[in-house]
């Protein structure tokens, strides 16, 4: 018996160090310039500077992204410039396995709502390129284990998904947006949300040369998403072949806004330019 006990422990620290450990950091308004290392536990988050009151953004970066990734970076700053919140980053810096990765982040999200009465509709899980189908399994993970479903994903150029298990869809939360900004690059052009917009054609961004620019632009527009001066005008397209300005109809939906009723679904269409301040508005107003 004790040499199957010794077994187990054994197996059990060899994936560890195979696979690694998830880890998260917290930052607030309070501890904004030094996250804190926080686990998903209680102890831990009555520790640090959590306050249930306030709600919770889980930031997942790309694969092996951690606290030092710029998308993580982006959503701490833009959320913090808003609003009091609570944004776990998730460090992927030691974790490669995705079966683990969902489990961990699940379990923080149970754990928020369970012990700390967080309301799901409070919590709000952004991923960028694979984080995007990373966040799409926890919030699978999240309604199995509690029967009730996340109330929102958001999903910053997403990438084809095609290493992982899971792939986003608009099933796995009650309001699933995407923002493709690479598409055919190092992002998809695959609908997965219930509103997937496409920047500038959803490919190349403006002033981008490379790729990874037009990839990373994601990102860079949520600090103007998630104002309350969000000019991001957005036109509703019949297919993806179809976004243009002069192809789509222009509608007063800005991208990122989420009125009390979510907007219509579908494809959409915007313009901006190449730089801070993103939003130019609608420049074509049709009524195909």
């Amino acid at each position: 018996m004790q040499t199957g006990v010794q077994l187990t422990l054994l197996l059990t620290l060899t994936i560890a160090v195979v696979y690694g450990e998830t880890g998260f950091f917290l930052s607030t308004r309070r501890v904004q310039e030094n996250p804190q290392q926080v686990e998903a536990e209680v102890e831990a988050l009555v520790r640090s500077s959590f306050y249930a009151a306030d709600p919770a953004v889980l930031a997942i970066p790309r694969w092996l992204g951690n606290i030092s990734s710029p998308e993580i970076s982006a959503v701490v700053s833009a959320r913090l410039q808003q609003q009091d919140s609570n944004i776990f980053s998730v460090d992927l810096t030691e974790a490669s396995d995705e079966t683990e990765i969902i489990d961990s982040v699940a379990s923080l999200v149970i754990v928020l709502n369970n012990q700390f009465d967080v309301p799901l509709d409070r919590i709000l899980v952004v991923g960028f390129a694979e984080g995007v189908h990373l966040a799409g399994g926890v919030a699978v993970k999240v309604q199995q284990q509690l029967g009730r479903q996340l109330s929102q994903i958001t999903a910053l150029d997403p990438s084809s998904g095609k290493d992982l298990d899971h792939k986003l869809s608009q099933a796995d939360a009650e309001f699933v947006e995407v923002v493709h900004t690479n598409a055919g690059g190092e992002g998809t052009w695959e609908q997965l949300g219930h509103v997937d917009y496409y920047p500038n054609g959803g490919q190349t961004q403006p002033g981008c040369s490379t790729d990874s620019c037009s990839h990373e632009r994601a990102f860079e527009l949520l600090a103007e998403m998630w104002s309350p001066e969000n000019d991001f005008v957005s036109a509703r397209c019949g297919t993806v072949e179809s976004l243009s300005a002069s192809s789509c109809r222009w509608s007063t939906h800005k991208m990122g806004q989420k009125e009390e009723e979510q907007p219509a679904s579908g494809i959409y269409f915007l313009e901006t330019r190449q730089s801070s301040p993103y939003s130019r508005g609608a420049y074509f107003i049709s009524f195909l």
